[in-house]
C-alpha cells in the first residue's frame, strides 16, 4: 500500500466531438488526508463520475485528461504508464462502481474474482493462505465464507455491494474511490452497505471519496464536501460548513432540497436545468438559474475564493453579503 492521501490539482478532463472539446472537468483541486472522508455532489453530468474515472485511468475515448496531478504519496496517478497503472489499482487505489450488479463477472464464483485479483497482482500463496483471505475479507463485509462457491445471480444485491467492497479492500489501498456505492439499493440495505464501508475505510485508515447525489447520505459519512457544477467545484469545506452554512447559491439550492420534518410536504427544487458542457453560458455557469445573479455574474468566470480559509466558494457575491444560515 502507498502511504498518504490523496492531492489533485487542477485537474482537467475533456471530450472531443465534432462540435469542438467538451470540458467535463475543467480545473478541479482538492486534498483528500489519510484516513478522512470527501464527498462529491451535484447533479447528473456535474463531472463526479468522470473525475473519479480519470483518476483511475478508466476514461473510455474520447475521453482524455489534459492537465492535472493526482498524487497519492509520490505517485502521480495521472502520468503513470497502462501497466502501472493496472498494479496500483487495488493495490493504491480502488474503485467501487454504482451497479455492483453489472460490476461482477457473471460466469465466475465469488471466489474465483478474489483469485483473479490475487493473480493479477502477483500474490502467489499456498491455496489454504488463499481461501483463509478470501474468508477474512468476505468476514469482514458480514459475509459468510460459503459465499465464495457461488455466482452473483445468487446473491442479493446489497451483498453483491458488499462482496464489491470486499474486493476493493483486498489489497489494503490508499485511497478508495465509491461511486454512488448505495443506489438501487433499499433504505435499510443502504444503511448496512454504508457501514461496512465505514468500518473497512477506518480499519486500514484509507482515504476515501464518496460520490452521489444524496446530501442526507454525506451528512452521516462524510468529513468534508465538494460541490461540483457544469464541471467545476463551485464550493468545498467541511460537511458542518456546507451543510449549515452553504455560500455559493447552487450549493445553498442544493441544501434547501433536502425534505425536512419540520418542512413536512413541502419541496424545494432548483428552477430550470443544468447547462449543456458544449455550449456553457459566459461567466458564471450558475447564473440562468440563479435568483441573485448580478451583472458582473453574467460576465466573469468566478474563481474558488479562499478567503474564507478551508470554506472556499465560487461565488462573486461573496464579496458582498454572507448568506443567512440554512434553516
Amino acid at each position: 500500500m502507498t502511504a498518504g492521501g490523496l492531492s489533485v490539482r487542477d485537474l482537467a478532463v475533456v471530450y472531443r466531438t465534432d462540435d469542438g472539446d467538451v470540458h467535463a472537468v475543467d480545473g478541479a483541486s482538492f486534498d483528500v488526508g489519510t484516513g478522512e472522508r470527501l464527498g462529491i455532489v451535484g447533479e447528473s453530468g456535474s463531472g463526479k463520475t468522470t473525475t473519479a474515472l480519470a483518476l483511475i485511468q478508466m476514461l473510455r475515448p474520447p475521453g482524455r485528461v489534459i492537465a492535472g496531478t493526482a498524487r497519492v504519496g509520490e505517485v502521480d496517478l495521472l502520468r503513470l504508464a497502462p501497466a502501472a497503472m493496472r498494479r496500483h489499482r487495488l493495490q493504491t487505489v480502488s474503485y467501487i462502481p454504482q451497479g455492483a450488479m453489472n460490476s461482477l463477472n457473471p460466469v465466475l464464483t465469488i471466489g474465483r474474482q478474489f483469485r483473479n485479483a490475487f493473480a493479477d497482482h502477483d500474490v502467489h500463496l499456498p491455496e489454504s493462505a488463499i481461501r483463509g483471505r478470501i474468508g477474512a475479507a468476505l468476514a469482514a463485509v458480514e459475509l459468510d465464507s460459503n459465499v465464495a462457491a457461488l455466482y452473483p445471480h445468487e446473491l442479493s444485491g446489497g451483498m453483491k455491494q458488499r462482496v464489491c467492497i470486499a474486493i476493493g479492500m483486498l489489497l489494503g489501498p490508499a485511497l478508495i474511490i465509491a461511486d454512488e456505492p448505495t443506489s438501487a439499493l433499499d433504505v435499510v440495505t443502504q444503511r448496512q452497505v454504508m457501514e461496512t464501508l465505514g468500518r473497512q475505510q477506518q480499519a486500514t485508515g484509507a482515504a476515501l471519496i464518496l460520490i452521489g447525489h444524496d446530501i442526507g447520505l454525506m451528512a452521516q459519512f462524510v468529513d468534508r464536501l465538494a460541490v461540483m457544477y457544469a464541471g467545476r467545484i463551485v464550493e468545498i469545506g467541511t460537511i458542518r460548513e456546507v451543510i449549515e452554512t452553504p455560500r455559493h447559491p447552487y450549493a445553498q439550492a442544493l441544501v434547501a432540497s433536502v425534505p425536512r420534518l419540520a418542512r413536512r410536504g413541502e419541496l424545494h427544487g432548483i428552477a430550470g436545468v443544468t447547462p449543456s458542457l458544449r455550449r456553457l453560458p459566459e461567466g458564471c455557469a450558475f447564473h440562468p438559474r440563479c435568483t441573485r445573479a448580478i451583472d458582473r455574474c453574467r460576465r466573469e468566470r468566478p474563481a474558488l475564493d479562499g478567503a474564507l480559509g478551508d470554506h472556499r466558494a465560487a461565488c462573486h457575491l461573496l464579496a458582498d453579503t454572507m448568506p443567512e444560515r440554512a434553516a
